[in-house]
């Protein structure tokens, strides 16, 4: 094995347990090891660089900011609000009132900011345990945001390398051709078996 595989293979572990240990964010973790293989040579100044031109990183950026102006504004607070049942209820009523909503929500907005917004809410929201809404929170997130173009990060990355290989891009809604019929089938996996799988 040559020097550069060996390095890049150690700086690689090293990243994986510096996440794992959680002293230090994870951007500057990626950032400190994409550093690294500059140092090295392994990457040049341009190649480094390339990753930040991408279209979708910085539609990505973009839409971070447009998720932040809404968490600031405190309308999606309001609409989880008014989703969450103010009498008793089972988990079953609940999660048919919030999870469709959320997926729908979470197909216009980048998934990261729909949870930081709508995670705090039901922790504090007393009358079911919030262990019955925190992982299909995340999960219903990441269904929605498969629906479009702009629903998650990923999509937009795949989306401008498409781009940059000289290939059409998705449409907006060409994704949701598949997606909606994943997030239906997994919105129903949560109504029939997050009660029995979750903790109390």
């Amino acid at each position: 094995m040559t020097f550069e595989i060996v390095f890049v293979l150690l700086s690689l572990l090293g990243m994986v347990i510096a996440l794992i240990m959680d002293k230090m964010r994870p951007g500057m973790v990626l950032f400190s090891v994409v550093v690294l293989f500059l140092c090295a040579g392994i990457l040049s100044p341009k190649e480094m660089l390339e990753g930040f031109s991408n279209k979708g990183m910085i539609t990505v950026a973009m839409l971070f900011l447009v998720s932040e102006g809404v968490r600031q504004s405190g309308a999606l607070g309001q609409v989880i609000k008014k989703l969450l049942p103010e009498g008793k209820t089972t988990v079953f009523k609940a999660q048919l009132r919030m999870l469709p909503s959320i997926a729908f929500i979470s197909a216009f907005l980048n998934n990261t900011p729909v949870v930081v917004i709508f995670a705090p809410i039901i922790k504090r929201w007393a009358h079911l345990p919030a262990t019955k809404f925190l992982i299909p929170l995340s999960y219903v997130t990441i269904l929605g945001g498969i629906c479009t173009l702009i629903g998650t990060s990923t999509n937009l990355v795949v989306h401008g390398m498409i781009l940059e290989a000289g290939y059409e891009g998705f449409t907006m809604f060409e994704l949701g051709k598949v997606g909606i019929f994943i997030a239906i089938a997994g919105i129903i996996y949560l109504f029939v078996f997050s009660k029995k799988l979750l903790p109390d």
